[in-house]
């Protein structure tokens, strides 16, 4: 979605215009990232604003070491004998806490989260892709 708006040489505030104020920048950000689920009604509102299919509209996300979001496997982390495995664990643990997200099981780290995890867990680049290939559940695409 974020693809075809940029396609379009559109900004979230001026998607925000065309659409009269019906959908909000803000909302239209969330859609693009995929964290607010998106009506029919909406999806069919901006593939009218875009003048584009419903279909170019849905593709998948993208998720993955690639775009700095990925899905942690922290059960794989928590279980983890690996002494250099704690420090991130500790700091994947305060983001979970931040959010007041409870599943334990699996989090989604966003390209901003990574790169604080880089920083507290004091990795260079290269430890930090070891790290996210060691458990990362997914890599979606």
């Amino acid at each position: 979605m974020r693809a075809v708006r940029k396609s379009k040489g559109l900004t979230l505030g001026e998607v925000s215009s065309k659409s009269k104020g019906s959908i909000s920048a803000i909302a239209l950000g969330s859609y693009e990232r995929g964290d607010r689920s998106l009506s029919t009604q909406k999806l069919f509102e901006i593939s009218e604003l875009y003048s584009v299919p419903v279909t170019d509209l849905l593709g998948a996300p993208e998720k993955g070491i690639e775009t700095g979001r990925v899905i942690i496997d922290l059960r794989k982390l928590s279980d983890s004998k690996d002494s250099s495995s704690q420090a991130p664990l500790k700091i994947i643990q305060r983001i979970t806490q931040m959010r007041h997200d409870w599943n334990g099981e699996v989090i989604s780290l966003r390209s901003s989260d990574v790169q604080l995890l880089k920083i507290f867990a004091n990795f260079s680049e290269g430890e930090a892709q070891i790290f996210l290939e060691n458990y990362t559940l997914a890599k979606l695409k």
